[in-house]
Parts: C-alpha cells; structure tokens; sequence
C-alpha cells in the first residue's frame, strides 16, 4: 500500500498533525470519563489524576501510529484507505476474507483456551501450575491454527463475493462493525445469564472500556460534522501538548496522601480506583510485603519487610511491627486464651446420650422467621422456628471466620483460625487441618462415642476414592475421630455452584440414624454432624418455590431466602426422623451455621460484598446457635458467644473432659438458666490467594459496639444497638474508640500457640532479613 498514494503528500506539519490528532481525542476522551466519574465519587483531583494514567500513555500510542501513517501515506491515510476499500472491491473482498478467516480460527482458539483454561486453571489448588500448561498448549497451538486459517480464506473469499458492499459501508467496515456489535452483545449475554452480574462492578468494567470508543466518537465528530470548528481553534496543537503535560502531572499531584474520606470513596466508588490503585500500590511496594505507602495505604516502615499492618507484633523489639499502637511492650502481651473449656463449673445437667449438630451453611441469623423475618407476609422457616421454641437459642452468636474452610475447623477444634495447626502454603485456601487440633469428635471418642459425619461436598473430600474419585486436590483431613464419613457424589467447585445437594444427604442422614435406633432403641451413644449446603451461592431455584419476581441485587436477596426455605424443609425431615425413631428423647440436637451472607452493604478493597468470605461485617458473622437438650426448659440468651464455644459446651453435656487446646467455653451455665461472665466475640479473615485482604474484629461483650480492623490501617466501629447494619462507621467520632481499638488492638497482639497457613502472621518475602 506504501505505492498507492491515499492522500496528500506527506510532509514535515502532517507527522505533528497525525500525532496531535491521536492524542487529542483520546485526552477529550479520558476527560469527558473522567468527570463523569468526579460526578459519580464527588472527588476531583485523585479521579482525574487516575483517568490522566489511563489515557496519556493511550493517547501517545494512538498518537504515535498516525504519525506513522502520515508519515508513509500523508495526511488524511486513514479516509483514503476507507475511500479506496470503497473504490476497489477486489481488495475489500480480500481483506475481508482475511479477516473473516482469522476471526473463525481465532474463536475456535479462543473456545479451546477457555475449555483448557476451566480444567487447567480453575482448580484453586493447582492454578501455577495449570497456568504453565496452558501457556505451553497455548504456543503449540497458534501455528496450527495459523495454517488452518488458510483454507477458511478461501472460503470466506466466496463469501464476500456474496456478501455487498452497504451504501459507504465497504465490507470491511461492515464485517467491524458487526463484530464489535456481536461482541458487545455477547458480552451482554455472558454478564447478564452466566455471571452474577448483580455482584459486579460494572461501572469499573464498562467505563474504561468506553475510552476507545468515545475517542472514535470525537475523531469521527472533528473530522467530520464539526470539522468547521475544530478548524477555528487557534494553536491546536500547542494545546494538545498542554493538555498532555497536565496529564502528566496530575497523577503525582491527585494521588499524594490523600484523606481517609477521599481514600476510601475512591477505593470503593471511582470507576478506576478499585482496579488501578492496587496495582499501583504493588509497584510502589518498596520492601515487597504487600504494603505500601502509595495512595494512604499505612506501610508505617516501608523500608522493613517484617513492618506491616497485620504482621506479628514482637514485644519490645524497637519498633511496631503491626504499625497499630506502637511497639508493645511485653507485659501487655496476653497469652492466647487456652481452654476456657477446663474452667466450666460443674454441672447435672446431661446432654442425654446422643448429640446430632445440623449445620446449615451460609445461614443468617436474621433470615429466621423467629427472629421476625418475613418474606411473601410469612416466615420461610416453620420447622427451624418450631425447633427454636423447644431450644436455647443464643442470640448473639458469632463466627470466628467468614467463610467455611477457617469457620468449620475453628468451631470443631475450638480454635481461633490464625491458631489453628495448620498445613500448607501461606493464602491456601483450603488448608489441611494437622492432627495436632483435637476436634470434637476425637473429644467424644474418649467418651465411647461413635461418631458420623453426613455431608456431600468437596470441601470434606480426603482423598478417599470411594467418596470423592474425582476431587483429588484437597485433604480437609476434618474426619478426625470419625467412625464413618459418608461424603458420597461430592462434586467440585464449579459444579458445587450449581449442585442441589440437601436431598440427597438428608436421604443418607435418615439411612443412619434408623440404622441407629434399629441397633439400639436410645441410640447407644452417637455423635454425629450433618452438614446442609443450602444456602450457598449461587442460589438455585427449587422446584415447589415460588417464581423469582425480583432484579439485581433485590434478586439475589430473593434466592437466597428460598435457598433458606428449602433448607428448612430438610431440617423438618431430620428432626421427623428422630420423633419417629424415639431418638428426640435421648439426643441433643444443635442447629447451627458457620457464617452468614451479604448482599452488598458493605464495600472491601472497592468492591461490594454480595458474598461471604471477604469481609467481617456483622452479616458475616452473626449465625444461628440453638440447643435442644432433653429435659432442658426453652429460653432465649442474648449474652455474645462464639462458635468454639459449641466444642466445650458438647463436651460439658457429656461430662467429656475437653482438650487444653480448646479456646472456647462451655455454655452449659446458660442452658441451665444461669448468667455467663460477659466475654467478647473475636473474629478473623486471613489472607488467601484471590482475596489479599486480612481483618480482625471484636463484638464487645454487652453486644453493643462492633470493631473491625482492616489491614490497610483503618477502623470500623459500629453502634449495633442503633445501625444494625452497620452503615455508619463511628471510628473517629465514638468517644470511646480509643478504648475499643485498644481492646482490639491487645487481642491481635496476644502471644499465639500455633501459627496458622494461609493468615497472619504472614512470612517476609524470600531474601528478606526478618
């Protein structure tokens, strides 16, 4: 083409005219973006100076290949090769062939890729390694398909001979403009059928892509309709320059030490700020431990690898490790809490002879109808609300994690997460729990116990062949001190999704315990834990449910709670199977869950929390504990406990001495009607490999404040009396915040028994001198 003259002749004004042009359109581009987003935030400088990074280094590229092109065909190169597709059909067909060949072998690789990507990448325990064979495949591929794409141009050569030229439109312009329109509308359908979309930021993800989009506009519109006025402004170029030096600048100005306010409104509503101020954070890294001081983050020694927000604090070393409070000193230290189990007064009162926990997954305490709950003018839990009537139900329980792989064996070992033994490489996310814990099952071994667990999900699999033959990443090793394990027809992570497991491990839940009674009418002393994955995302609509009416996030709320009311059926099967077996009068029944749910109230790290795992918020915490003791009278105690206070009370009902690892305490004081010591509930979120964030909280033990810690330095505090939601963060103006960190504060400097995998503390990057 470098023969064919599609314009005027080059000269030294057009490479200025070609670069100019690049530039200005997208600089135009990136601003009018940009105060869409200062609207948006109602914050200027950091969001200019965020939309200035993008669009600079854009502009210049684009800039500099129209320069180019000037250069080899003069100005006005990109009409004249529009003009000539039009002049000359043969060569519209031919490059439209072209591109309709390497579009079709370009798809089919992308469809390899992806279906590589799902079997290679998407296991969590090996995405390295996959990664690496992907790549490999990946590379062998493209010249393959390169030389199938050969015969498809042949093809799609006869095709276009077909296929007319539209008015000004020559095929090729045409075919671009039907594949950006099949790409948006794929796109469109894959956020709006396939993801959740109502959990993404759509905003971070579609606005960026409108900067090409918009500066295509501008250039059509200034070389175009309004060609007359862009030709009446003076010293055009001169002002493209000056637009280009305040983008430069703006970025060292907007993004210095910003206010709290202004950081966090940034992190969570700037269409950029979520996406970009964290990888700018890892550049501006210094010593490489995943903090820095880039845009607020609190790195108090960036010079430091052992000195971060969230590392262990070393008493008396000379400096604050944590960057919380200072350097501690020694005697502030408290130990890690040991077994308030051993300390229980003691009791009469019997648990019977049998215990059955019914652990629900994902389930909040306010979604219960008896905590007043409705939804289509009735409560969707009648039997867990019939069995709540004859309980002890504690009102105020809280996890100590917010997802299920920390919750679980915290609650079953009695530990605090970032304490329990645990194995595997820091940020697992599904760690091995070591023998060293002692789980509640091996607690009820040494009380003659047998011991069941039900369940039907990966995150139980151990490897077994017989029950989970196709999941072999994971060793939850959480059987311990049990008889039998019938984790049968687990699926994976991506089918776990979609997976209506509750039937079918109800269905082998009433197989044991009539098995139970046949053997002996009183159950002869049985220990068992059935676990309902109902109601973990993504929901799934259950036949005999009513239709989902809702959109966005009202939607998801909306599946959820008929998640909730189809568990509740599942429950009502259980608790009919004891009645008829006669195993009710001889079995304490728990009802519990291991966290709860969120739908988007809250924000971490810039996004919303549609879903547990990553934030402590009291939605993630606050869960359903309920005892149904023989004998025992039914009451309502509002006094905070915590999940490892189930392990001890268990033990306690069966006159089980508990291990001196256990952290909990025994609530059989509560269940006899008697008041508890007032203790706190703590909480831990460790930093995993999708996730790199880590939190620590504290519910006071009157249940009136809430206190988070996020590892980026900043405070949460919470008034749950008066914000139950907790929507007004009190941090700097609760008169008593100083108190409440320092409470906090004491606690995540206790002198921990066991290092955790996969949470604080975290070790310094290879290389560093810790």
């Amino acid at each position: 083409m470098s023969d064919v003259r599609l314009s005027a002749p080059p000269d030294r004004g057009s490479y200025r005219t070609g670069f100019a042009t690049g530039l200005g359109v997208v600089l135009v581009a990136g601003l009018v973006l940009a105060i869409v987003d200062v609207v948006h935030t109602g914050v200027v400088m950091p969001v200019l100076g965020l939309w200035a990074l993008v669009a600079l280094p854009i502009g210049l590229a684009i800039g500099i290949v129209l320069a180019a092109g000037n250069a080899q065909w003069g100005t006005g190169w990109v009409r004249g090769v529009f003009r000539k597709l039009r002049e000359e059909p043969e060569l519209d067909r031919a490059i439209a062939a072209v591109l309709i060949a390497a579009a079709i072998a370009g798809g089919i690789l992308a469809y390899g890729v992806a279906r590589l990507s799902l079997m290679l990448v998407a296991d969590v325990q090996r995405k390295t390694t996959g990664a690496l064979l992907l790549g490999v495949v990946v590379v062998a591929l493209v010249p393959i398909f390169a030389l199938a794409a050969l015969p498809l141009y042949r093809i799609a050569r006869r095709v276009t001979a077909i296929v007319p030229a539209i008015g000004p439109l020559s095929r090729v312009v045409l075919l671009l403009v039907l594949a950006v329109a099949a790409a948006v509308a794929a796109g469109a359908f894959i956020v709006l059928t396939q993801l959740d979309y109502q959990a993404m930021n759509l905003g971070s993800i579609v606005m960026p892509a409108l900067l090409p989009v918009i500066a295509t506009v501008v250039g059509l519109l200034a070389y175009g309709p309004l060609a007359g006025v862009r030709e009446r402004i003076p010293s055009r170029g001169i002002l493209v320059i000056v637009g280009a030096l305040l983008a430069a600048v703006l970025p060292f100005v907007g993004l210095r030490a910003p206010s709290d306010q202004v950081r966090v409104t940034v992190l969570d509503r700037s269409y950029l700020g979520n996406r970009l101020i964290p990888r700018l954070r890892k550049l501006f890294d210094k010593d490489g431990d995943g903090v820095s001081t880039f845009f607020g983050e609190k790195d108090c020694d960036d010079h430091d690898p052992s000195v971060y927000p969230g590392a262990p604090e070393i008493p008396e070393n000379g400096k604050d490790d944590n960057c919380v409070g200072g350097d501690t000193k020694r005697e502030a230290v408290p130990q890690a809490s040991g077994s308030g189990a051993t300390q229980a007064p003691a009791s009469t009162l019997s648990g019977g002879k049998n215990v059955l926990v019914i652990f629900i997954d994902t389930l909040r305490y306010d979604r219960l109808g008896f905590t007043g709950y409705k939804r289509d003018g009735k409560s969707l839990t009648p039997r867990i609300d019939a069995f709540a009537a004859q309980s002890v139900v504690f009102e105020n329980a809280y996890s100590q994690a917010p997802n299920t792989p920390r919750s679980v064996p915290s609650f079953l070992a009695s530990r605090y997460p970032t304490e329990l033994a645990l194995t595997g490489k820091k940020g697992t996310n599904y760690p091995t729990v070591l023998d060293d814990n002692d789980l509640l099952f091996e607690a009820l071994k040494t009380g003659d116990f047998k011991t069941y667990g039900i369940t039907s999900h990966f995150y139980f699999c151990n490897r077994e062949p017989d029950t989970c033959p196709d999941i072999t990443w994971i060793r939850s090793n959480i059987w311990q001190g049990a008889d039998q394990w019938d984790n049968r027809d687990a699926v994976g992570i991506g089918p776990s999704n979609k997976d209506i497991a509750g039937p079918r491990i109800v269905k082998k839940a009433i197989a044991k315990l009539e098995d139970i009674a046949k053997a002996a009418p009183d159950g002869g002393k049985f220990g068992m834990l059935v676990h309902l994955f109902e109601p973990h995302s993504t929901y799934v609509e259950h036949e005999g449910m009513p239709p989902i009416t809702e959109h966005g996030t009202a939607a998801l709320a909306q599946k959820y709670d008929y998640e909730v009311a189809f568990v509740d059926q599942r429950v009502g099967e259980i608790l009919d199977t004891l009645d008829k077996t006669g195993l009710a009068k001889t079995t304490t029944v728990v009802l519990m869950s291991d966290h709860g749910e969120g739908f988007g109230i809250h924000r971490v790290g810039g996004e919303e929390m549609f879903f547990h795992g990553r934030s402590l918020h009291r939605e993630m915490l606050h869960v359903p504990l309920m005892f149904r003791v023989p004998g025992v009278q039914p009451r309502k105690v509002p006094d905070v406990v915590q999940l490892l206070d189930l392990a001890p009370t268990v033990a306690n009902l069966f006159a089980i001495k508990p291990p001196a690892t256990w952290q909990g305490r025994s609530l059989v004081p509560a269940l006899e009607g008697k008041p508890l010591d007032p203790r706190p509930a703590y909480a831990e979120m460790v930093r995993v490999g999708d996730w790199e964030h880590e939190s620590q909280s504290i519910i006071t033990a009157d249940d009136k404040r809430h206190v988070i810690f996020l590892d980026n330095s900043d405070w949460e505090i919470y008034d749950l009396a008066a914000d139950p939601e907790e929507r007004k963060n009190l941090a700097t103006s609760d008169p008593d915040a100083e108190k409440l960190k320092a409470q906090l504060t004491q606690w995540m400097d206790r002198a921990k028994s066991t290092p955790s995998a996969g949470g604080t503390p975290k070790p310094p990057p290879a290389g560093a001198n810790p």
